[in-house]
């Protein structure tokens, strides 16, 4: 059975300081006519907001408490005065009805003035919150595109920040904070965007990453052609150079070898005194082959035989190395003469074989009967 001294309670959300509250009124409850002392348990951390007959409030914060219910009070109020958190999403319009501003908004709210809002009749305390907030901050994204998100956000923080207090009316404090970003269509149209730039850059740096390494490889061939045209023309001076020297007989062309090559000087003599009695025996054979030729007429070897007989004078006048010729013979004849050394004395000298050939005549070709000669 009721207590006569206390009604039934006319509200209790039966809620603990973890429980998500719209309205921080917890209970209310109104009080019987004695108004004798003690009452209904309540929390310690709660506000205890009694009416008077006279339309008044009076107000017991924690931890105080009346020691008695005068029989003045009619009803009171439980209030929460703890801080809540709301987090949540609504939607602001842009400059075109198209499309619509994202607005993430965080709130903390806390009740500061328990009789205010006992006055106000707020039951929604987040919607409350977010009406003031839409009021404020809808006209300022009515200017901006749906692009522009950063702008509107900028000034939207600005009015709300400028007007008046968030929940000031209900007699709550209040800290807030807004994020407006382009709605989820235009957001994912931006990320498509956003997607083929990144792959129409990544196409140009790797074409003028192929393009740079084009030209340096055509750098590096033109260079390795420039080298391979020099070297060619180095060569073909060299072989123009040693055609030269080389065309000008074999004392020139050891001549050049020796210049390069000192250490081949024994080498390089060996060989002229080589070339020169090859060349002088040549010269030998040919006389030899004209002198004796046969077939022809006594008047056409003429000429010839006297140009043989030249050579002949002139080979037996020069001094080949190795061989005697007659200008060794007389001077052998003279030093006969002279008193012989002692053989003991004197080393062995070979003696050079002196050779014997005589041109041969070529025999007299018969005379015609008639022709003269």
């Amino acid at each position: 059975m009721a207590s006569p001294l206390y009604r039934s309670t006319d509200w209790d959300q039966h809620a603990d300081r973890h429980t998500l509250l719209k309205d921080p009124v917890v209970t209310v409850r109104q009080l019987g006519r004695l108004g004798l002392t003690g009452g209904p348990p309540t929390r310690i951390d709660h506000t205890l907001v009694y009416t008077t007959r006279r339309g008044g409030f009076e107000v017991f914060p924690p931890p105080h408490r009346p020691r008695r219910i005068p029989r003045r009070y009619t009803a009171v109020y439980e209030v929460d005065m703890g801080v809540h958190a709301v987090r949540t999403r609504v939607p602001l319009p842009s400059v075109d009805d198209a499309h619509e501003f994202d607005v993430s908004v965080e709130l903390d709210w806390q009740v500061t003035d328990p009789v205010r809002f006992v006055r106000s009749g707020h039951r929604d305390v987040p919607r409350l919150l977010l009406g003031e907030l839409e009021r404020a901050a809808r006209p300022v994204t009515r200017r901006f595109p749906i692009a522009d998100s950063a702008g509107a956000e900028a000034e939207v923080l600005i009015v709300v920040r400028e007007g008046k207090p968030l929940g000031e009316e209900g007699g709550l404090r209040v800290l807030w904070t807004v994020q407006l970003r382009r709605d989820e269509d235009n957001v994912a149209h931006a990320r498509r965007l956003q997607a083929i730039e990144h792959t129409t850059a990544e196409e140009l740096l790797t074409q003028q990453g192929g393009t740079r390494v084009d030209l340096e490889k055509a750098s590096r061939a033109k260079v390795q052609h420039q080298q391979r045209l020099e070297l060619q023309e180095y060569e073909a001076q060299r072989i123009d150079f040693y055609r030269e020297y080389l065309a000008r007989g074999g004392i020139d062309a050891w001549a050049l070898h020796l210049a390069q090559h000192p250490q081949d000087s024994a080498n390089a003599l060996a060989t002229l005194r080589e070339d020169q009695r090859d060349r002088v025996r040549a010269q030998m054979n040919l006389i030899k082959e004209m002198l004796t030729k046969t077939g022809t007429e006594p008047f056409e070897l003429e000429g010839p035989r006297r140009l043989a007989i030249d050579a002949f004078h002139a080979v037996f006048g020069q001094h080949v190395p190795g061989e005697r010729g007659p200008k060794d013979e007389e001077a052998e004849k003279k030093t006969v003469s002279r008193p012989a050394p002692d053989p003991a004395r004197l080393p062995a000298q070979p003696v050079a074989d002196v050779p014997t050939w005589q041109p041969a005549v070529p025999p007299a070709s018969p005379e015609a009967p008639g022709e003269p000669r």
